[in-house]
């Protein structure tokens, strides 16, 4: 993996990169979802940039990785970029994709880089350094994921808002039709139904949990809501990220150690698989030819394989073997932010669009607000999550979010919403409440026999008794109880 790191570098980046040996530059491997394979990549400690800029400089390979000052630094969002303006980078990210195959995930993997190239070019993501075939090179960011109890902070909160709205703007060439939730809900619901009717249950809970969800009928809830939907003409599309959870907003914070990262030497096995699998990759992308699955197969259409919710592939032989950490940037030697942080401005950064296309607004909103209520990262006992419905957000909580979207997607700061533009949004809310619910819960029964730790039964049970929840909630506001919305 070294010799390939140190080539893909040489070939895409520029300065020292291109006189520097395998030898000599720090590899680390970061841990992540089984989507992708990624590195921290580092010119060695001394090497002088080229372009004159400053970096950060990586340690000793024999060191604990810590890129972070260990004091806070005042300034703007300009400076969380600014390591992405250099010509030469001091260090990167390799991100090698897992296999791709089929036609949904080679299109997945296409929009994912567009969208990620133009994030790159508006400043509203990770500089994009290079993409080769197989993978790309991106501005390594030293950060954490923000954790639950962070997303109702309320100046993190605003933050998040402010961030969607400016996702929300952005006009993307790819299809702005909101097809991406019927058809990937489709897609799961076939699959969903052939596990529900063969899986063989191993515990007195997957018993329960599967005999529940077998009385329920997918099919007729999701003809129900798409009726509910397609016969209102009040719910606006935009460009939208469709997995705004904490996992996906980057916190930049000042004193924490990334503990995403270990030697790549650590783990050989990876990192040999890792080297054929590439290797095949590459030599496939310069002969014209389609690259060749590692495990012999043909993936087809995949399902993710992570509670890192991923859209991109299926069983794997090399993916299997990776860091299944539910959490794949969380820090636990960083504080949690407070208000108690006087004078200090939350510096966040949406990152992974593997969901993104264009969809209902609302659906962004209501899933991230529903992300309020579940941690994936404290319960260490099954079923590996802690659901708390009262951590929804409050009307103050969604009120102060709302008005900090709209003030951004106006481009004005004193911009007052109506009562008719706040109660519109608020039903967005409560419709697409549902939508996520019933979406989540697919996915959660097509993940079923994959060896992540986690409760993926109950887990799909809880999402559907909250989308049933929301939808006696949804016709008592709005009255939707007549034979056409049955």
């Amino acid at each position: 993996m070294r010799d390939l790191a140190a080539r893909i570098c040489r070939d895409y980046l520029t300065g020292a990169w291109k006189t520097v040996s395998a030898e000599e530059i720090k590899l680390k491997r970061i841990s992540g979802g089984l989507s992708n394979y990624l590195y921290y990549v580092s010119l060695p400690d001394g090497t002088r940039n080229s372009s004159r800029s400053s970096s950060i400089s990586a340690p000793s390979t024999m060191e604990t990785i810590n890129l972070v000052p260990k004091r806070p630094r005042k300034g703007s969002a300009d400076d969380f970029m600014r390591n992405g303006n250099l010509y030469e980078p001091h260090e990167v990210l390799l991100r090698i994709y897992g296999h791709t195959h089929g036609e949904q995930a080679l299109e997945t993997m296409l929009t994912e880089t567009v969208v990620f190239a133009l994030l790159s070019e508006r400043k509203l993501g990770p500089k994009l350094h290079g993409i080769f075939p197989g993978g790309r090179i991106e501005q390594y960011i030293p950060a954490r994921a923000l954790r639950t109890p962070e997303l109702s902070n309320p100046r993190i909160s605003v933050k998040i808002a402010e961030k969607t709205a400016e996702i929300h703007s952005l006009n993307i060439p790819v299809s702005k039709e909101p097809d991406w939730l019927w058809s990937t809900m489709e897609r799961w619901l076939k699959s969903a139904d052939a596990i529900l009717n063969k899986f063989q249950p191993t515990s007195t809970d997957e018993a329960q949990q599967l005999e529940k969800l077998r009385k329920i009928n997918f099919r007729t809830e999701m003809t129900w809501f798409q009726n509910i939907v397609r016969s209102s003409q009040e719910f606006p599309v935009v460009f939208s990220h469709n997995d705004l959870q904490e996992g996906n907003i980057l916190f930049k914070d000042y004193d924490s150690v990334d503990q995403r990262i270990s030697d790549d030497k650590e783990m050989p096995h990876i990192s040999e698989g890792l080297n054929a699998n590439f290797q095949s990759i590459i030599l496939s992308a310069r002969h014209g030819d389609a690259a060749t699955d590692a495990c012999g197969e043909d993936n087809g259409n995949p399902i993710g394989l992570s509670r890192k919710r991923s859209l991109n592939d299926n069983d794997d032989c090399i993916g299997g073997e990776l860091d299944s950490t539910r959490d794949s940037v969380l820090s636990g030697n960083s504080q949690m932010f407070s208000d108690s942080n006087d004078g200090f401005d939350p510096e966040l950064m949406i990152i992974d669009f593997e969901y993104c296309s264009y969809n209902y607004r609302g659906f962004d909103f209501a899933n991230h607000f529903i992300e309020w209520t579940f941690d994936y990262i404290s319960n260490e006992n099954y079923p590996f999550y802690t659901h708390k419905p009262d951590k929804f957000p409050n009307q103050e909580q969604k009120e102060l979010f709302i008005a900090a979207y709209l003030r951004r997607i106006n481009g004005d700061a004193d911009y007052k919403a109506s009562n008719e533009e706040m109660q519109n949004i608020q039903k967005e809310i409560h419709c697409f409440t549902m939508a996520s619910h019933l979406f989540w819960s697919l996915w959660a029964i097509v993940n079923v026999y994959q060896e992540i730790e986690f409760g993926y039964w109950n887990y799909a049970s809880c999402r559907i008794d909250e989308y049933f929840r929301a939808k006696r909630t949804y016709q008592s506001l709005y009255r939707y109880t007549n034979n056409r919305d049955q």
